[in-house]
């Protein structure tokens, strides 16, 4: 699709898009929908612009080749980034500007080969000090369709739904918040309780309150959790997945994430996606069972916070 009315180069800031780029925004994170699947769940949900709220979100974009859109990021309230680029010199171009605008980013999250590229253009000398990251992690992207859903054999995982797996409620909240801080703290080596705790409470409470928050139950222990943190047309995004220390091992996750992909094929859902850090074998072996296989090299990091870098 021609996007005449964006004449930036790379060499230049990127342009803020509108909504006359939307369609040019889908047809350029088209190119890997499993990817990109986060950045096009939100277009779908918030739009191209925020409206009454300008400091919400924003899409910028540089020009590739045939007058295409090349490359896009995607920050969310001045703090998270994502990015997919076509080369590797967008991705950079992204960086610089980034840097030499002074932005300072927690998280930069998305296919690895735009964040490597990005990261080297953005980290280093600026105004206030280096950028630096605090943890920077290596992951897998993997994808489920139906497709390949009803060839598995999931005897394995049981035809019956696990008694106690449902959505949570509000009555569970204490529960949850505990449960994803502790996933959260395994990930990240950041207790967001220590941290953040009301803003980490806000964004738990709302996953609960959207019905994008699955929870098992055995009696009244919390022995598994895992959450919705993408959906739209394109798929759904599943992230936060926690069993106890005191159940891994036990078939617990394997059964869990059966259930909650069944469920959301039910739904007519095209595809499910998540990632996951390349440490984490017994992850890698879940998934793999319940169906997922891997896609691309996916990556996040954490920057430092400047005042103890």
């Amino acid at each position: 699709m021609a996007i005449d009315h964006l004449n930036t180069n790379p060499g230049s800031a990127p342009k803020l898009l509108s909504t006359r780029h939307h369609d040019a925004i889908v047809e350029l994170l088209s190119d890997e929908i499993p990817s990109n699947l986060f950045q096009l769940c939100w277009l779908g949900n918030h739009g191209v612009r925020p409206l009454g709220q300008p400091d919400l979100f924003s899409f910028r974009g540089y020009p590739g080749d045939q007058e295409r859109l090349g490359a896009v990021s995607l920050v969310i309230t001045g703090r998270l980034l994502l990015i997919y680029a076509r080369t590797s010199e967008l991705a950079e171009a992204f960086g610089r500007w980034y840097r030499d605008r002074g932005m300072r980013f927690e998280h930069v999250v998305s296919p690895a080969s735009s964040v490597e590229p990005f990261w080297r253009a953005y980290a280093g000398p600026q105004d206030g000090g280096d950028i630096r990251a605090r943890l920077n992690r290596g992951q897998s992207m993997y994808v489920l369709e139906p497709n390949a859903w009803s060839a598995e054999d999931s005897a394995a995982a049981g035809s019956a739904v696990p008694d106690g797996l449902r959505y949570a409620t509000s009555d569970d909240m204490e529960d949850v918040y505990a449960a994803s801080a502790r996933m959260h703290h395994e990930e990240t080596l950041e207790d967001p309780i220590q941290t953040k705790p009301r803003e980490f409470r806000r964004h738990v409470r709302h996953r609960i309150n959207s019905d994008r928050s699955f929870v098992w139950y055995d009696g009244d222990e919390l022995i598994f959790k895992a959450d919705v943190s993408a959906q739209g047309h394109f798929g759904v995004q599943i992230s936060g997945v926690y069993t106890t220390p005191e159940r891994r091992g036990q078939g617990v996750a394997t059964r869990g994430m059966h259930h909650i992909c069944r469920h959301l094929f039910d739904r007519e859902v095209p595809r499910i996606v998540l990632y996951f850090n390349d440490n984490n074998g017994a992850a890698r072996r879940v998934y793999e069972r319940v169906g997922f296989s891997y896609y691309t090299d996916y990556q996040t990091i954490f920057v430092a916070d400047p005042a103890t870098s």
